[in-house]
C-alpha cells in the first residue's frame, strides 16, 4: 500500500500529447495529467487549478508544455492539483479567518461611536423648479 499523504509534488511528463492531432494536444494534456494523478492518489476526482490550466493553454492548443511539475493536494476525497508556487488553504481555515475579521468589524471602540454622533451632518437643500 502507499503511504497516505496530504501534498505531494509530481513532475509529468506529456511528450505523449504529441502523437495527437494538433488541433487536440491542450485538451489531452490535461487528460494525461489527470490519469497520472489518479494512478499517484487513487482517488476519481480532480480539481484543477485556474493557474495549472493557463500554464497548459499558454501557447495555445496546438503546443502544449513538453513536461509540467504539479503539486496534489489531497482533501478529503477531492485531489486538488495546482503549479508548485501557489498556495492552498482548505475551506475551514478561510472560514475561521472570515469569522475573526467579522467580529473585528462589528465590535466598536467607545471612541469611534462619539465621533460618529459628533460628526456634522450635511443638510440637503431642497430643489427648485426652473420655469
Amino acid at each position: 500500500m502507499a503511504k497516505e499523504f496530504k501534498e505531494k509534488t509530481i513532475t509529468i511528463n506529456l511528450s505523449r500529447v504529441f502523437e495527437k492531432p494538433t488541433t487536440k494536444r491542450s485538451i489531452a494534456a490535461k487528460h494525461i495529467i489527470c490519469k497520472k494523478v489518479e494512478k499517484e492518489t487513487r482517488l476519481k476526482e480532480f480539481k484543477i487549478s485556474n493557474e495549472l490550466n493557463e500554464t497548459l493553454w499558454s501557447r495555445g492548443r496546438y503546443s502544449s508544455p513538453r513536461k509540467i511539475i504539479v503539486k496534489v493536494v489531497k482533501d478529503k476525497t477531492i485531489a486538488r492539483i495546482m503549479l508548485p508556487s501557489e498556495k492552498y488553504e482548505p475551506k475551514e481555515a478561510k472560514k475561521a479567518q472570515s469569522k475573526t475579521a467579522e467580529k473585528k468589524d462589528k465590535e466598536e471602540t467607545p471612541k469611534e461611536a462619539e465621533e460618529k454622533k459628533d460628526a456634522p451632518k450635511k443638510e440637503e437643500t431642497p430643489k427648485t423648479k426652473k420655469e
